[in-house]
């Protein structure tokens, strides 16, 4: 009998085995490796989308509708892990962030239909307007009252301005002249102009033949390249705000840039490292003063080679007021791309109903849609005309519903993934490498405030598609962009791969060599992201400042002394605005109190071991003034002992909001540091 009941005693021990495990697996797991960043340790689980990245058909859900998720996997602990850098991963989800985060509800600007709508006829390669005239009857009220309907070109001046043209009638199917790249449109009953049953403006791509002697090969082949920009989205907020679109990037054909490291606090230095390859300093240095009118116009800019290579170019910007290179700056005095859309949104901020939702800083709507459609719909048309055609070149980029609001891209998550379905449906992903990227994270308000405020407002998210043919014809870059994704990289990597795809397909010397265009000037050991990085790369040889490298750990400190760096910053910026001549304007700040104080801790050291402090370190202090309670952090070295202390103040960073606080200067730089004294609060 005992043998008979021996296989029920096995499986009887067998259950109480599996059971006892079960219940002690999650503590076993969770006392698992200590990672070495202890105050950005990861949460033990994420969900795992992993299954469908690479499913064109839908969207991973997570788990917030309902739906049963039951794969789970361990979150990295880094971004970049090497013997020079070592950038923690921060998970978007973490308590501390999602305890502030509150995703926003998108808003249609209008649900009227178009009344006039510009129709590229594709035989004859020109734009026809036609007018709904059923719906004109429904505005009406009648189909016996009479409406004209007209145009007004909008073109640019010289003085970065428009020009607009006199009204111009037309009728049904009207064919548009070729000439005309931007226009507003209305229709207004016959007997009263001033009736107008609605109002629009669209830019027009014009069509452009074609070079002779253009390739589409892949062996001679010039890829298209559409870089789409969103303006203070990290790589972190990304993921956070827009799951949806993330998703989208991680599908088969992205890479993604995990490393990507701004090297400046705003947009203008970032995109002047990609663009043209020269830090604002140097450009001022060694080409011209970009303060001056016209100097501008003579930076290398990156749309001069895509030209010179036969390429058409384009470059838009919405919410003109922050445009890049007009925002307390001159701006072009020529058109610097073949597709402006500057002059457009100039005319259509000023001449149709603009309207801010309930908490938007900027303005959302601007006549019958969103404020950044006006660039992102030149983006769909501009690839949608040439795509199949001729290599193109375009930038096309939005401040509008991000730079204020860590919040506010939740709110136009399905609003960015639909131009990026659209793409899509045009073969743009077929035929064109896509580079969906920022300038930097978020750079004030409550993500500050949180362990990972650092990492949040310089690191950027950079996402580069390649095409299926591109990938084929050239596996080695496909192959070291995907070995870079974990590598550091910096805005000067990508202006040099920008170069590097101008030269791919094009002819060849006389010595059968490809001419070589010039690389960044202001990080001679940067490089395409199509070559592996060196495994061992630094910041400084990523042409990444030290105030802004996310490669080295810091570690908070206590006790009293740190406490004694803060105000010797902010003695640092009173004579920064003395030496400006700002003191008679700009109130003279003072320490409230400091936030915390951080040490530099080498990477050959153990991030956990006690810490003897060496006379002189590197340290990072963010602390706030008595002056309408102003947030700043910066990066310092500093002898404890003689109390010496270096800094760079304009590397120092503004936390918090400066728009009215600065409001008696123009200078973009002085306006972090400068509270005014006619704006002083009590």
């Amino acid at each position: 009998m005992g043998s008979g009941f021996r296989p029920i005693y096995k499986w009887i021990v067998f259950c109480c085995f599996f059971a006892i495990c079960l219940l002690f697996l999650p503590q076993q797991k969770s006392d698992g490796p200590s990672p070495k960043f202890r105050a950005l340790q990861p949460v033990t689980t994420i969900l795992d989308d992993s299954e469908d990245a690479n499913d064109s058909n839908g969207f991973q859900s997570d788990g917030t509708d309902g739906t049963d998720v039951s794969y789970v996997t361990a979150l990295p602990l880094y971004f970049v892990e090497s013997s020079k850098c070592k950038i923690p991963y921060v998970d978007p989800f973490g308590a501390d962030a999602m305890a502030i985060y509150k995703p926003m509800v998108y808003e249609p600007c209008s649900n009227d239909t178009a009344l006039v709508t510009p129709i590229y006829d594709v035989i004859r390669r020109r734009y026809v307007l036609h007018i709904n005239e059923t719906l004109a009857s429904l505005l009406l009220k009648s189909s016996e009252i009479e409406y004209n309907c007209y145009y007004q070109e909008i073109k640019g001046s010289s003085s970065d301005g428009y020009d607009s043209v006199d009204r111009k009638y037309y009728s049904q199917d009207y064919v548009v002249p070729v000439h005309v790249q931007g226009l507003i449109l209305g229709c207004h009953r016959i007997d009263n102009t001033s009736h107008i049953l609605q109002s629009d403006a669209y830019t027009l791509v014009q069509y452009k033949a074609p070079p002779p002697g253009l390739f589409l090969e892949p062996s001679k082949r010039k890829p298209s390249v559409i870089m789409f920009g969103i303006d203070s989205l990290s790589r972190i907020n990304l993921r956070r705000t827009m799951p949806k679109v993330y998703n989208f990037l991680t599908r088969s054909g992205w890479y993604e840039l995990q490393g990507y490291n701004k090297i400046g606090d705003n947009t203008f230095p970032n995109l002047m490292a990609l663009l043209a390859g020269y830090s604002p300093e140097s450009a001022r240095e060694n080409v011209c003063d970009w303060e001056t009118q016209g100097c501008l116009d003579q930076i290398p800019f990156i749309w001069k080679y895509f030209r010179n290579a036969s390429y058409l170019t384009a470059f838009a910007e919405d919410e003109s007021g922050m445009n890049t290179f007009n925002y307390f700056k001159p701006g072009f005095k020529e058109q610097p791309t073949d597709y402006y859309v500057r002059p457009l949104q100039k005319a259509v901020e000023s001449d149709l109903d603009t309207w801010k939702c309930a908490e938007c800083s900027m303005r959302y709507c601007i006549g019958r849609r969103e404020t950044s459609s006006y660039a992102y719909d030149l983006c769909k048309e501009f690839a949608r005309r040439y795509v199949d055609e001729r290599p193109i070149w375009g930038l096309f980029w939005s401040n509008s519903f991000s730079h204020d609001s860590y919040r506010m891209p939740s709110k136009m998550e399905d609003y960015v993934l639909q131009y990026m379905l659209d793409f899509e449906a045009d073969g743009v992903f077929e035929q064109s490498i896509v580079i969906f990227l920022s300038d930097h994270g978020t750079r004030w308000g409550d993500l500050m405030y949180l362990e990972s405020g650092f990492l949040e407002s310089r690191l950027p998210s950079m996402f580069i598609y390649l095409p299926p043919w591109f990938r084929a014809h050239y596996p080695e870059y496909a192959q070291a962009l995907e070995l870079n994704q974990h590598r550091l990289t910096s805005n000067y990597d990508l202006h040099n791969t920008l170069k590097h795809i101008i030269e791919i397909g094009g002819d060849r010397d006389t010595d059968g060599r490809k001419p070589e265009l010039p690389k960044s000037h202001d990080c001679p050991k940067c490089h395409s992201v199509f070559y592996p990085m060196d495994e061992h790369r630094s910041c400084e040889d990523a042409g990444i400042p030290e105030h802004y490298c996310t490669c080295l750990p810091y570690k908070r400190l206590s006790g009293d002394w740190p406490l004694r760096i803060a105000p010797r910053v902010i003695d640092r910026i009173n004579e920064y605005l003395s030496g400006r001549n700002l003191s008679a304007i700009c109130a003279n700040l003072s320490l409230s109190y400091v936030h915390e104080t951080e040490i530099l801790i080498p990477l050959d050291q153990n991030f956990h071991d006690d810490m003897s402090v060496s006379e002189t370190a590197v340290y990072r202090t963010m602390f706030k003034v008595k002056q309408n309670s102003a947030d700043f952090r910066a990066t310092v070295v500093f002898n404890n002992v003689t109390e010496a202390l270096e800094v760079n103040v304009t590397s120092i960073s503004r936390l918090d909001s400066y728009e009215n606080d600065a409001t008696c200067i123009d200078d973009k730089t002085d306006k972090l540091y400068c509270i005014c004294l006619s704006n002083l609060k009590e």
